[in-house]
């Protein structure tokens, strides 16, 4: 999987607070289907995850765009991950 970090991230102002379910350690056997669009740890794993799973570039930019169509008006109140990840897999050129 990709290893984007905190440091790549283009916005700020996301919570630290890291929820026992959302725990690194839990994630790994617990793939979720809602994403909290305000947590940081979730917005990298996230993005981590959809360059996996999406063959695009495994660069800092593409990281940072998935991350953007995440503030997109569209998805506002979007929290599925699966709906998210087929958004921003049909937009993906498109934007």
């Amino acid at each position: 999987m990709a290893n984007f970090t905190r440091e790549d991230l283009a916005f700020n102002g996301y919570s630290q607070k890291i929820d026992l379910i959302n725990n690194p350690d839990c994630t790994k056997t617990i793939d979720l289907m809602y994403i909290d669009k305000t947590e940081e740890f979730e917005i990298i794993h996230f993005c981590n995850q959809f360059l996996e799973k999406y063959k695009v570039p495994q660069t800092k930019a593409s990281f940072q765009k998935v991350e953007s169509f995440l503030q997109h008006p569209e998805l506002e109140n979007a929290v599925y991950k699966a709906h998210l990840q087929d958004w921003i897999a049909s937009n993906w050129i498109k934007i």
